[in-house]
């Protein structure tokens, strides 16, 4: 009966049987290892809230460890997590450091968890990435028990201001400048956008007026050019960096 019962959780689904799950602020999960990209700072924009659900049976002390930080130091990284906000982070770093629990079937809701970059990096070196495992402890022994979630936090880089404001005026925001598959469009006006190489090869160019997803998942690494145009004569290009 053990057996049918674990393979029936497997097939089911692995968030109905998780021993928690990290969810976004409207309550939806965030996927194991996703990455949530940024291209501001220091703004309620930049803020990725989340909130964990405890699904066991049985109370858990939960902890986020800084598992790795890329071009920056961790300094101005604010994590409110276990009712308090901590301004610094650093790579190896475990929070909170006192019990952090949660009762079994409870939740986080209401508590303002979040993380919050306020550093705007070096203007050169980005992505600047902020990798967080979520843990669990025994509430009696302090050890580690059951299974670990990964989400990591990154921030792009700023779009000069000018840039900004105009892109804002033709309708689209970029919402990636550094791409593993597609770069997200947020369009709220017609518009037209054309992606080449270096070159001036045409990898892709079409009309849009929802928000669209740009497929790079084919294209090799390098820089790439993302020119988005309207009818009232406005232009833009952006430098597209693909891994």
């Amino acid at each position: 009966m053990k057996k049918i019962t674990l393979l029936f959780c497997v097939l089911i689904s692995y968030l109905t049987c998780a021993q928690f799950t990290v969810n976004k602020i409207d309550g939806t999960p965030f996927t194991n290892g996703e990455i949530v990209e940024f291209t501001s700072h220091s703004n309620p924009a930049s803020e990725l809230k989340f909130l964990v659900y405890n699904n066991s049976s049985e109370n858990l002390d939960f902890r986020v460890r800084c598992m790795d930080i890329v071009n920056a130091t961790g300094t101005n990284f604010q994590l409110c997590w276990g009712y308090e906000c901590i301004p610094n982070v650093s790579s190896g770093g475990t929070y909170p450091d006192y019990a952090n629990v949660i009762n079994a079937g409870g939740n986080t809701v209401g508590l303002g968890d979040s993380f919050k970059n306020f550093n705007p990096g070096d203007g050169s070196n980005y992505p600047v990435d902020y990798s967080f495992r979520f843990l669990t402890r025994n509430v009696t022994t302090g050890a580690v028990v059951g299974s670990s979630f990964n989400l990591t936090y990154r921030y792009q880089g700023p779009l000069s201001i000018d840039v900004r404001d105009k892109m804002e005026l033709m309708g689209v925001k970029v919402l990636n400048t550094y791409v593993e598959n597609y770069i997200g469009l947020e369009v709220t006006k017609e518009a037209q956008f054309s992606l080449t190489n270096l070159q001036g090869q045409i990898i892709s160019n079409e009309s849009i007026s929802n928000n669209t997803n740009i497929d790079m998942s084919n294209v090799q690494s390098g820089v790439y050019l993302l020119n988005v145009s309207n009818n009232d004569g406005l232009s833009e290009t952006i430098k597209i960096y693909k891994k």
